[in-house]
């Protein structure tokens, strides 16, 4: 993937995942299963435990069940609420607790995540901003470390953006934010979690190299 593509954000990228050519040999990191929506990573390259633990994230991902839609709802209204669905998911998976259902629809209502990023900036930097004010009000949120890795995460995404868009200083100012929660990340309890943030620590990219 490549940031200068257009790309439609969040569960966009399970379409993708979803219809590759199911022969094809997985081409997608631990990290892109936890922070994109990849659905086939080629788990023998990880440890027991590490595998132990996707497959537990897997399942949560898989039980998941969102609110009902509106009905009538047009297409690009369906995106939206595709790409709303998506985020509570990975919420919900990340937190491997019961019962945070509702506030990870809370955290999605009021974040009302882009569908559709376009390669630029302002969308994942606005996502970013929005997890940092939440850590900074609920510190002890069952999202917290998941929370870092996806700040480190839309930070180096942003960055990208900047780039693209001929703006190197603030493409300097997004990657500098993504130091600190993305170090934090590397500290985090769940070894599925700190094994996605090594593999961003050594991407240092926003999507993967296909």
């Amino acid at each position: 993937m490549h940031s200068r593509q257009t790309v439609v954000a969040l569960f966009a990228l399970l379409l993708i995942a979803t219809t590759a050519d199911a022969q094809a040999p997985p081409r997608y990191r631990l990290f892109d299963v936890v922070i994109w929506y990849a659905t086939r990573v080629d788990s023998a390259q990880y440890e027991p435990a590490v595998r132990q633990e996707l497959a537990q994230f897997t399942q949560r991902v898989k039980s998941y069940r969102p609110r009902p839609r509106p009905a009538g709802l047009g297409g690009e209204m369906k995106m939206v609420y595709a790409a709303r669905e998506g985020y509570e998911t990975k919420l919900v998976a990340s937190a491997a607790t019961s019962g945070v259902e509702t506030l990870a629809q809370r955290y999605v209502d009021e974040l009302r995540p882009c569908y559709e990023w376009e390669s630029f900036h302002d969308c994942p930097e606005r996502e970013a901003e929005f997890a940092e004010q939440h850590l900074a009000a609920n510190p002890n949120t069952p999202f917290r470390e998941f929370l870092l890795l996806l700040v480190a995460h839309r930070w180096i995404c942003a960055a990208e953006g900047y780039e693209s868009e001929g703006m190197p200083e603030q493409a300097g100012r997004a990657r500098r934010a993504s130091a600190a929660p993305l170090a934090a990340a590397l500290k985090s309890r769940s070894l599925l979690l700190r094994t996605a943030a090594d593999e961003l620590r050594t991407s240092r990219r926003c999507y993967s190299e296909r």
